[in-house]
C-alpha cells in the first residue's frame, strides 16, 4: 500500500476522512460566523480558538476554520482523482 515515495495509497476511506474534515471546517466557520455577528455576549470558545482570538480577532477564527474547509476540500478532490486514475490505469 505504499510506493516509493512513502506516501499513502489512496482509498475510499481517505475520501471519507477527508469529505468529513471539510465539513469540520466549513460547519464550525459559518457557526462561529454567526456566533461572532450576533455577539451579545463573547461565546465559549476551545482553547485552541482563544490563542488564534488573541492574536487576530473573531474574524482569525472564522478564516482559520474556513482555511481547514479549503484544505479538506483539496485533499478530498486530490485522493478521488487519484482514485479514478488507478483504476483506469489497472
Amino acid at each position: 500500500m505504499v510506493d516509493e515515495n512513502n506516501e499513502e495509497e489512496s482509498s475510499w476511506m481517505t475520501v471519507i476522512w477527508t469529505s468529513i474534515i471539510t465539513l469540520i471546517g466549513f460547519g464550525f466557520a459559518v457557526y462561529r460566523y454567526l456566533q461572532f455577528v450576533d455577539m451579545v455576549h463573547m461565546p465559549r470558545i476551545t482553547r485552541i480558538e482563544l490563542y488564534i482570538y488573541r492574536a487576530t480577532g473573531k474574524w482569525g477564527v472564522v478564516a482559520a476554520f474556513v482555511l481547514m474547509g479549503i484544505t479538506g476540500l483539496y485533499y478530498t478532490v486530490y485522493h478521488v482523482r487519484a482514485i479514478k486514475n488507478r483504476k483506469r490505469y489497472k
